[in-house]
């Protein structure tokens, strides 16, 4: 049974032998749950019923879900969206984040990760609602992004489908740039904007954001330690992400980390 207080969820994959077994783990912890095998099945569901968030598989027939994430978005742009996939490629993650996922998760997976992240979004969800309401409530206060060229000293102004969110550099671990645009890798999950290389180098504080590779900066204080992968130099951050370090750069990120 389940109360007001309970978040409804839907889980989105056509692969049942997966879907079944975590749509039951996630009832276990307290979530409602219910499934689905595609998007047509879950347009049924949201005829009776708007869940707090989706999780969306992206390999799937008939309609994918960057589709199906593509439609969430334009009819219920308030509900969170965690998109799971097998696809490794930057440039997918890039499009899950830019179409409007909250969090996107590799498979195989662990489900308590997964619910980890669910309810990380949906505190997420509700601390931006209050800010929101609370900004909203000031006179005279406006937010803009910062354009190319700004000064990332401090922040990132992020677009999303619900308003700006506002993303300190000090809670970034790292940055994974690429073309025009950036993936701001938090501890917990990831934001991309519309930004250039160039601006990056101009705008971020060299204290606070070091060049690793040729499309990647990172904070030193999140760095656990310097790992040796083969002939390459990779560092270990504290969320557990591993960031290669580019040959030209190794002399500069031993200087500025050791000790």
């Amino acid at each position: 049974m389940s109360d007001a207080t309970t978040p409804f969820i839907i889980l989105v994959d056509d692969e049942e032998d997966l879907r079944e077994p975590v749509a039951a783990y996630l009832g276990e912890q307290g979530l409602e749950v219910a499934e689905a095998d595609g998007g047509a099945a879950l347009d049924a569901i949201l005829a009776r019923r708007v869940p707090a968030l989706v999780v969306l598989d992206v390999t799937m027939p008939v309609e994918d879900g960057f589709s199906i994430a593509r439609r969430l978005r334009a009819s219920h742009p308030g509900i969170g969206i965690v998109m799971l996939t097998a696809r490794r490629d930057v440039i997918d993650r890039v499009v899950g984040l830019e179409i409007g996922a909250d969090d996107y998760m590799m498979k195989p997976f662990e489900p308590r990760e997964l619910l980890a992240r669910i309810r990380s979004v949906l505190r997420r969800l509700g601390a931006e609602a209050a800010a929101t309401a609370a900004a909203s409530a000031e006179s005279g206060t406006a937010v803009e992004t910062i354009g190319e060229g700004g000064d990332y000293h401090r922040e990132f102004w992020v677009p999303t489908s619900r308003g700006q969110i506002r993303v300190p550099v000090d809670t970034i671990e790292w940055i994974e740039a690429a073309k025009d645009y950036a993936l701001l890798h938090t501890g917990d999950r990831s934001h991309m904007i519309r930004v250039t290389m160039t601006a990056l180098e101009q705008g971020l504080d060299p204290e606070q954001m070091i060049r690793v590779h040729r499309s990647a900066f990172v904070r030193p204080k999140a760095v656990l330690q310097i790992s040796a992968i083969g002939r390459h130099m990779a560092l270990v951050l504290r969320s557990g992400a591993t960031v290669r370090v580019g040959p030209r750069h190794w002399d500069e990120v031993r200087h500025r980390l050791k000790g």
